[in-house]
């Protein structure tokens, strides 16, 4: 097999014409370049140089090796040289595969500010319902919620989101709206998942050592998180929804938090990739990116203990502010 090595010490032997000067300019020993010709006249069966004490010179096999062998060599530096440098910055497309549950107006935020930082790089955002396969389906990088389900994916976590049990206005205007957890189990509940098992909703009060355990029967099934969420907005009854997707509504008026002194078991946030080795400088950004304004947004909320603060604080990302 040719060793491309060998070939570029033979071209540059060819252009210095010696041994000595070839190895200075190459940063090798002069032993080790003579080695590296012999070796390729060996693997060639031919002899490409002709050897005297006072310099080298081309066989004419050899002269017409180098000639083209020479521009293809440079070809192979100066794309070499073109990647490296390009993968000095972030640049092409970066294809991202994100749940519904992660909404518009949050991500559409985050999507534009790190533009603005990286121009150069080109977005494609598919919102998927179910698992998906990032190789097999061509993406770079996917946003997960929850427990990761596919081992052999680099993971990091960036983040949690809470879950937060709302409702329509219109909806508690017919019932009412409840003033403790336990009175959910009398109420239209609509379920993000599959399967008609009852709701089990784990619930930790804010400022206490108390927690509450609620079954509701739920009254509509939905896999599909946007019409789940839908379907809460125009009345069905309660549900628990993921703070990402639910603070648009909240902050537009379509959904009412419930319970703000007590909160649902968090989920955490992750953005997954195939591998660590040769991660594209896109990639890798993006990442730094997302845990910094992560890190931003969880110092933010952290210094607002008032929920309606920490949803008034939601309402400037989302638009912008």
């Amino acid at each position: 097999m040719l060793d491309l090595n060998q070939l570029a010490v033979f071209i540059r032997v060819a252009d210095e014409g010696s041994f000595t000067a070839a190895g200075k300019s190459l940063g090798m020993p002069k032993s080790r370049v003579s080695r590296m010709v012999a070796d390729l006249e060996t693997q060639l069966g031919v002899r490409l140089l002709h050897r005297t004490t006072r310099r080298l010179h081309l066989t004419e096999i050899g002269q017409g090796y180098y000639e083209h062998c020479r521009q293809s060599i440079s070809d192979i530096h100066s794309a070499h040289s073109m990647l490296a440098d390009r993968e000095q910055d972030a640049h092409g497309l970066l294809r991202i595969a994100v749940p519904m549950v992660a909404g518009s107006g949050a991500l559409g935020h985050y999507l534009a500010r790190f533009q603005q930082q990286y121009p150069e790089v080109r977005l494609e955002v598919l919102h998927t319902e179910g698992q998906i396969n990032l190789v097999e389906e061509g993406f770079d990088m996917g946003v997960y919620f929850g427990p990761m389900p596919d081992s052999s994916l680099v993971a990091r976590t960036i983040t949690s989101s809470d879950n937060v049990l709302v409702a329509s206005p219109e909806y508690l205007a017919r019932v009412g709206k409840p003033e403790h957890p336990r009175d959910l189990a009398n109420m239209r509940c609509v379920k993000i998942g599959e399967g008609t098992a009852a709701v089990t909703y784990d619930l930790h009060h804010a400022n206490s050592q108390e927690h509450c355990q609620v079954q509701v029967e739920p009254n509509i099934v939905i896999n599909m998180v946007a019409s789940a969420v839908n379907s809460i907005v125009h009345g069905a009854g309660i549900g628990a929804v993921p703070f990402l997707l639910a603070g648009e509504f909240i902050v537009n008026g379509q959904l009412v938090p419930l319970f703000q002194k007590w909160e649902l078991q968090p989920q955490a946030i992750s953005l997954a990739y195939p591998t660590r080795q040769y991660l594209p400088q896109k990639v890798r950004k993006f990442i730094d990116f997302m845990v910094a304004e992560a890190e931003r947004l969880d110092t933010m909320l952290q210094q607002l203990p008032d929920p309606e603060q920490r949803w008034q604080a939601f309402a400037h990302l989302v638009k912008g502010l």
